[in-house]
């Protein structure tokens, strides 16, 4: 990929961050100090002073390694695994009637294993991601005291580095995806160690992704796509002690159309058993998509801590990857279009213990 096309994608991730950037470093002027919660004898309701930033950031650094000398006879290898991650919300009550939520995930994390070559030397492998996200959004609740709150979203997701090309070539930001919602919310639990919030609304998704043009070489071209539906988002968090925390993120987002469906239907039967995919591929790309997410923390000491990831996913079709057909009506990127096939569902677990710091309130 040009350095040009590198700096561009980079610059778009800023902007998009930006509302939350502008948030906390406003809010950390004001002289917010790292801080441990007391523990509380009762949990209490949470009351936001108008026009005050209350800002929350955690990162973690964990790492594990192990090393063997090349007359080991044990048969094991040696690993190198790391990864980092920032966790941020900055909330502001701009008036007694409109709440502003910024959140932001970014996680990255690298293993490199310890090869054992046929003569009985060791080698150690090219470093491959672990662990890669970024998840940007902002989120405004018309807070009036009615049943429900009207709400208005925008996210940006994407990864560090798109490391899906099978000749092991990367790419930076990459997909991108933008999701804005409209729609109802409500505060079922409202508590300073204990909150659930859902919301139901429309959604739009416009998405971008870059693939490589040939099988060597770095030029790449980039295909967009949009869709539209309806989506439902239940936030959960529990402080159960100053050690121990629990959060969750459900969401499930249904879509009616995705502009790039045509290009499956124009597909003839023959055509799709050619390439391997079924040929009621086209309705895969509006099945309901179900995200789980699951993160619970134990602080050991005030710096350490140990927390387990889990996330469940279910997505039939991967949104970001477009079907390309020639002249001839034949798909010219079968391989591309499988690898966005996804019948069953997916799990993905992460368990670590290293390094912790906590700023806000």
């Amino acid at each position: 990929m040009e350095e040009t096309e590198v700096k561009t994608r980079f610059r778009t991730v800023m902007m998009t961050s930006l509302m939350l950037a502008t948030g906390a470093a406003q809010a950390f002027a004001q002289g917010i100090a790292p801080a441990v919660p007391a523990e509380k004898e009762k949990d209490q309701k949470r009351v936001l002073e108008v026009g005050k930033w209350y800002p929350l950031l955690e990162s973690g650094l964990n790492l594990t390694q192990s090393a063997y000398s090349e007359n080991w006879k044990g048969g094991d290898t040696g690993s190198i695994s790391w990864s980092a991650y920032i966790n941020a919300t900055a909330e502001r009550q701009i008036s007694p009637s409109l709440n502003w939520l910024n959140t932001m995930h970014l996680k990255y994390g690298q293993t490199r294993d310890q090869n054992v070559n046929p003569d009985g030397s060791r080698s150690w492998g090219r470093s491959e991601p672990s662990t890669d996200q970024v998840d940007v959004e902002a989120l405004f609740r018309l807070t009036r005291g009615w049943a429900v709150d009207p709400y208005f979203s925008a996210r940006f997701e994407t990864l560090f580095q798109d490391v899906s090309d099978p000749f092991g070539r990367k790419i930076w930001f990459n997909p991108m995806t933008f999701k804005e919602s409209a729609g109802v919310a409500r505060k079922f639990i409202d508590m300073e160690n204990h909150q659930l919030l859902g919301r139901f609304g429309v959604t739009a998704r416009e998405m971008q992704r870059s693939f490589f043009i040939a099988t060597t070489g770095d030029e790449t071209t980039s295909q967009s796509s949009w869709d539209s539906g309806t989506e439902l988002v239940i936030d959960y968090m529990r402080v159960f002690n100053p050690q121990l925390t629990y959060t969750t993120r459900f969401s499930a987002y249904k879509p009616f159309h995705w502009s790039k469906t045509d290009v499956f239907d124009a597909l003839s039967p023959d055509s799709l058993d050619a390439a391997g995919l079924d040929r009621n591929i086209a309705d895969y790309t509006t099945s309901s998509d179900i995200d789980w997410q699951n993160t619970i923390s134990a602080k050991v000491t005030k710096v350490i801590a140990v927390q387990l990831y889990v996330e469940f996913l279910y997505d039939q079709y991967d949104n970001t990857i477009v079907p390309v057909v020639d002249d001839s009506g034949s798909l010219t990127n079968p391989e591309v279009v499988n690898f966005a096939v996804r019948k069953k569902g997916q799990y993905k677990q992460t368990l670590g213990i290293g390094l912790v710091w906590t700023f806000g309130s």
